[in-house]
């Protein structure tokens, strides 16, 4: 079985800076705490806990020592409680997340009703939505029917989202309101992996994409292939890899989401050809 690799893998840039920070930090400071996982790769997460990072639900449940901010970002709130329980705070924020915070509040600056593309219960979308009070949350084109009327709006969308969705959501928004502002802020990452999603799954029978269950962008990319007529799995690991998926496959591709470590993907890799040894 031939095994063609997507030419984007391993750590996103914005993954690849949180977690050396974070590794700095939990080095050089006592008590150090995130909320919510540090990254949607289980591996990682086990390897921070051995090292002692602590992670909470809620900053109520941080009294003292270091706040460290994941690549997510925060609530405007979140850090100002944070700041008046006299918590050090390292903000590892992703840049790419911080440019749709400035996006959307220059837009808002601008007199734009802001609407924001992208899942409400995400934590990057509830950092957002914290930096443009009362902006409107929206998920699919169908969502658009109930917004309120507006006589203009700013629209930016989760840095993770699928692009075609963003563009389908644009382009019914510009048949509703008069003037419509908005701003492509889905990163360039995830964007070169969807694109690779898509080309590689014509190419092969089954798709593998690897990365944490809870990594909204690992998820698009199993759903694209899909959507393409590959055989898509979302695993997080090799022992997760199940002989009858390649069964009579000539060809399999392999690519991994933006939290997911390139040795990860080697190991799934040495498995998948394993198993084709195995079947042959």
């Amino acid at each position: 079985m031939e095994i063609k690799k997507a030419k984007t893998q391993g750590f996103c840039f914005g993954v690849a800076i949180t977690l050396k920070k974070a590794e700095e930090t939990v080095a050089s400071h006592e008590a150090v705490t995130t909320l919510g996982h540090i990254v949607h790769n289980p591996q990682m997460v086990a390897s921070f806990e051995d090292k002692g990072l602590r992670n909470a639900h809620s900053v109520d449940e941080v009294e003292a020592g270091t706040l460290f901010v994941r690549a997510h970002g925060l609530p405007v709130e979140v850090f100002e409680k944070a700041a008046e329980k006299g918590l050090t705070i390292v903000d590892a924020t992703c840049p790419m997340v911080t440019k749709i915070h400035v996006q959307a509040e220059k837009l808002r600056a601008d007199g734009y009703k802001i609407i924001v593309v992208g899942d409400p219960n995400h934590p990057e979308v509830k950092g957002t939505l914290s930096h443009v009070p009362g902006a409107w949350c929206i998920q699919t084109p169908d969502d658009i029917a109930a917004l309120p009327r507006a006589s203009k709006v700013g629209v930016v969308v989760q840095s993770t989202w699928s692009g075609a969705g963003f563009t389908e959501i644009v382009k019914k928004l510009s048949s509703k309101y008069y003037e419509v502002r908005a701003v492509n802020t889905i990163c360039t990452d995830t964007h070169n992996r969807q694109s690779e999603a898509e080309q590689l799954a014509t190419e092969v029978e089954v798709m593998v994409v690897v990365g944490g269950k809870t990594s909204a962008n690992t998820k698009h990319l199993a759903d694209l292939a899909a959507t393409q007529g590959a055989r898509s799995y979302h695993i997080e690991g090799p022992d997760e890899l199940q002989p009858q998926w390649f069964e009579n496959v000539a060809v399999a591709g392999l690519m991994s989401g933006a939290s997911t470590p390139g040795w990860l993907v080697d190991q799934v890799e040495a498995r998948m050809e394993a198993l084709s040894r195995r079947a042959s």
